[in-house]
């Protein structure tokens, strides 16, 4: 047998060959390399579905935020003109957020801009969400690259976090973010997003939006902001409570440096403007004021009683407007809803009076150990309220409690002429020399079980002797009203009050303490003993008639009120009142001014020297209250003065219980005097209108008759006289003096004919 065939393999079966070992190894790998992808590309798949599905589960929870409506807590402005008819700015109001919207179209470019380099470089470049700096931020929070915290919001993204308030430091959080500003930026353009975003973010404190921090940092409008400023303003969004100027100049001035080097970065601003900014001195405005547009210093330290006023009675007409079921809640509504009120306050009328009331020396010529409080209002005759002080010394702060408009106190004698003379006169009841006896009536005194005798005048005595109209009207004698409202009938006056005259807390009938009170009496209508009493506000404003030929309008703190778009949303309608014939007030007019000029006029000490003056003093029953109301030809004003807590008289020790005032104290025409009567000297209208129809006559001393050519007791002075109500004429007989109660019918008529002829 030979070798080949003895080496040959054995038929039908292969030669086993060995494999080579690197193949082998990569054999291996290969397969775990496969394997571990798969397993990726599975893993992944399933993360990133259940990423999709997490993802998709935000994009169905994002926010539709409309632009367009933003409910932006603006500020509220309250205006007034000055002496020389220009708008002057004297009140901002603002709540939680003091913010005043701005068209970006006033936004200067570079105030644009100083925001978009720092905060969003690449805004007008994103669809809403900078991916570059979202995923850093992202890696940020993992694996610290920053030692600060590095933010990826985009200014789309800020706007959305400052209005859904949804600030959470968490990914799920980011995502909503994320999403809800892909869609603003679908449905709005990039100008719309940037001015709200400049409208809507905070500056430090309550200041919100660009427009108000340029006037609380640099006291000027945004348009005239400088380069230096506006990147002052810009530095300050990333942390407002710390980078304002005013918390930090240093970390402010550092933040704008960083500003204007973006700025010139991203070849925003040339070199040369860059360099001048660096070096220009920002000089700040006071921390502790504000101004407006004009430049004006407006009230930024405890606002005016006129200020409170204003908003109470704007707070009021937008309560019914919109149907708000509180006064607060239209306050808040006030207070945040960008509204523009234009006022009828006397700037400088205000501020004079205000001084008064911080000088105790204007009430008393003696320092009192327990002094009592007062209240000033004054009007024009058209109801514009010019100025308004509700306490004496410093205000205690805002809204408080106003003693001219939320005091409701006894008008004592300053009811007379708005009452029993006021209608018995418009009713040709009597005239101006129609003779009274000063003697009181008998009324029942329902404790004692019997009729007394009632009232008392002022002096605690009855004379018995007679008075004319004016003479009992200038002493004050409580007496005549009394006879008079007798006569009337309390129900009559009542509704004269009322219906003519607008006092508004008149009780017709309640029930107090078991007792079944009304106004509809004697004592209220004839001598002010009202159940609750009336504010010195409408006592004031009922007096219009006295110098205004007998109309009375509606007072008022404001003309107009414009909404955040200028919309007129509120507006006084000046509509009088006739509340007497232009005679009767011309009448009452001419009688009250003797209360001033009179020889025993209880208002003399108010009288002025160059300005003609009307007017009636006031004192409740144990000197509680003391008013005096004056009318001059440009103004009706009020003064009232007590405590707010009534103190009695002590009749066992015949003192006055802790009650230091009522003889220390200044008359309330004196008072008056004191605070009003250098502004009255001032005034350019220097006389009443009068009523033609009115005859001036002289009369007979001695029965109040018109004076004929026989009559030897002939006045010094005239008469008043309405048309309708001429008494006859003396024939020269002075034995039947004229009583009050003959009727004046066929005198009249006889006297008329007498003063044709």
């Amino acid at each position: 047998m030979s070798t080949e065939k003895n080496s040959a393999a054995p038929k039908g079966k292969k030669t086993k060959r060995k494999s080579h070992p690197v193949k082998k190894a990569l054999a291996v790998i290969g397969t775990t390399i496969l394997s571990v992808v798969l397993i990726i590309i599975i893993t992944g798949s399933i993360v990133a579905t259940a990423l999709t599905v997490y993802v998709m589960k935000f994009m169905d929870n994002t926010n539709d935020i409309d632009l367009y409506n933003l409910d932006l807590k603006s500020t509220s402005f309250i205006y007034a003109y000055d002496k020389d008819g220009k708008e002057v700015e004297i009140q901002r109001l603002s709540r939680d957020e003091n913010r005043i919207p701005v068209d970006i179209s006033k936004v200067p470019e570079y105030v644009k801009m100083a925001f978009v380099c720092i905060e969003d470089e690449r805004f007008f470049e994103h669809k809403g969400v900078d991916f570059k700096r979202t995923f850093a931020a992202f890696a940020n929070m993992f694996l610290n690259f920053y030692k600060s915290q590095q933010g990826g919001s985009t200014i789309t993204q800020q706007l959305v976090k400052n209005i859904t308030r949804d600030d959470d430091v968490s990914i799920p959080r980011k995502i909503r973010e994320i999403f809800t500003a892909m869609n603003l930026e679908k449905n709005y353009t990039k100008t719309d997003i940037l001015e709200a975003y400049l409208n809507y973010i905070g500056f430090g404190g309550t200041t919100y939006g660009i427009q108000a921090a340029s006037y609380k940092y640099f006291g000027k409008d945004v348009s005239q902001l400088t380069l230096a400023e506006a990147a002052s303003l810009a530095a300050i969004p990333k942390d407002p409570n710390h980078l304002n100027p005013f918390a930090s100049p240093e970390k402010n001035k550092e933040r704008q440096l960083l500003v204007l080097k973006a700025m010139l970065d991203n070849s925003v601003i040339s070199d040369q403007e860059y360099e001048e900014a660096v070096n220009q001195q920002l000089v700040f405005a006071d921390p502790n004021s504000s101004t407006n547009s004009a430049g004006n210093q407006a009230n930024s330290t405890v606002q005016s009683y006129f200020v409170d006023l204003v908003i109470n009675d704007v707070a009021a007409d937008l309560k019914e407007l919109y149907g708000l079921d509180s006064i607060d809640k239209a306050r808040e509504r006030l207070m945040s809803g960008g509204y523009k009120i234009y006022s009828t306050v006397d700037i400088d009328m205000q501020k004079a009076v205000e001084q008064k009331f911080l000088d105790y020396k204007t009430f008393s010529s003696k320092v009192l150990n327990d002094p009592p409080q007062a209240a000033f209002i004054c009007m024009d005759y058209k109801g514009n309220i010019k100025a308004v002080v509700g306490g004496i010394g410093e205000k205690p702060g805002p809204l408080c409690w106003n003693r001219a408009v939320d005091s409701v106190r006894s008008p004592g004698s300053c009811i007379k002429p708005i009452s029993t003379y006021g209608y018995g006169l418009s009713m040709d009841l009597f005239h101006w020399s129609t003779i009274f006896t000063d003697k009181p009536i008998e009324v029942m005194d329902y404790e004692k079980g019997q009729k007394v005798l009632w009232p008392k005048n002022y002096s605690n005595v009855w004379s018995y002797q007679n008075f004319f109209t004016f003479e009992a009207l200038q002493r004050s004698l409580n007496t005549i009203p009394a006879q008079l409202c007798e006569k009337e009938t309390p129900r009559a006056v009542f509704d004269f009050v009322k219906d003519k005259m607008g006092i508004t807390t008149l009780v017709e009938s309640k029930e107090v303490n078991g007792t079944v009170v009304s106004d509809v009496n004697l004592s209220p209508m004839s001598v002010g003993g009202l159940t609750d009493g009336v504010t010195l506000r409408e006592l004031v404003e009922a007096y219009q008639v006295f110098g205004n030929l007998g109309k009375r309008y509606d007072s008022t703190t404001y003309t107009k009120v414009t909404d955040s778009e200028g919309n007129v949303i509120l507006e006084h309608q000046y509509i009088p009142t006739q509340a007497l014939d232009e005679d009767t007030a011309y009448v009452m007019n001419k009688l009250l001014q003797t209360v001033i000029e009179g020889p025993n006029g209880t208002g003399k000490a108010a009288k002025l020297n160059t300005t003609p003056l009307v007017g009636k003093t006031g004192t409740s029953q144990d000197w509680v209250d003391l008013s005096f109301v004056g009318c001059t030809p440009d103004y009706v004003s009020g003064v009232w003065y007590g405590y707010d807590e009534p103190r009695k008289y002590d009749e066992k020790t015949k003192k006055w219980i802790v009650n230091e005032a009522r003889n220390k104290y200044y008359s309330s025409s004196q008072v008056w005097k004191n605070i009003f009567g250098e502004i009255a000297e001032n005034e350019t209208g220097k006389a009443f209108p009068v009523d033609s129809n009115v005859k001036e006559l002289y009369y007979c001393t001695v029965t109040g008759l018109i004076a004929g050519p026989n009559c030897t007791s002939r006045s010094s002075a005239p008469g008043y006289y309405k048309p309708s109500n001429i008494p006859a004429m003396c024939n020269g007989d002075h034995s039947q003096p004229v009583a009050a109660e003959t009727t004046q019918t066929q005198q009249t008529t006889t006297a008329a004919a007498a003063v044709a002829n």
